[in-house]
């Protein structure tokens, strides 16, 4: 008999370990898309809407600054590449590395800047109800000279 107590435990733990795996790679997903798609936001002068969608808390006022800063000097943003990106589900970060050619008119010569982010998971906290859960950009918004 006591063999059956320790295969219900055993398969209780395999269990626990395939939803936490099942849970990294779909956070896995989410953040290499979140990525994309930010980038994306960035390249079409939608900033503000990232800010809204991506930007942890802390950052949005800066991040909100900047954009209008970049609205207003007319930056337009010719092209973007994602040169590097990694999703750690388990730690609950990521990281990327975005270059933007972009150029401010009425000089029409191209610029490229590079884009350093740092991104974390936020779970759904009970105690702030406008804190939605996913991924949070905590990085500012590159300085477009």
């Amino acid at each position: 008999m006591p063999l059956k107590p320790m295969v219900l435990f055993g398969l209780a733990l395999l269990l626990l370990n395939g939803c936490a795996a099942y849970r990294n790679m779909t956070r896995q997903e989410e953040c290499d898309k979140v990525l994309k798609t930010y980038s994306r936001m960035i390249r079409w002068n939608e900033a503000e809407k990232a800010a809204i969608l991506y930007v942890d808390q802390q950052q949005r006022d800066s991040f909100s600054r900047n954009a209008e800063t970049m609205r207003r000097r007319n930056i337009t943003i010719a092209d973007m590449r994602v040169l590097a990106s990694e999703c750690r589900g388990e730690r609950k970060s990521a990281e990327a590395t975005v270059e933007f050619d972009y150029f401010a008119l009425p000089d029409n010569r191209l610029k490229t800047v590079t884009d350093r982010q740092k991104w974390v998971f936020r779970d759904e906290d009970l105690k702030e109800p406008g804190m939605n859960e996913g991924w949070k950009l905590v990085t500012p918004l590159p300085d477009f000279r």
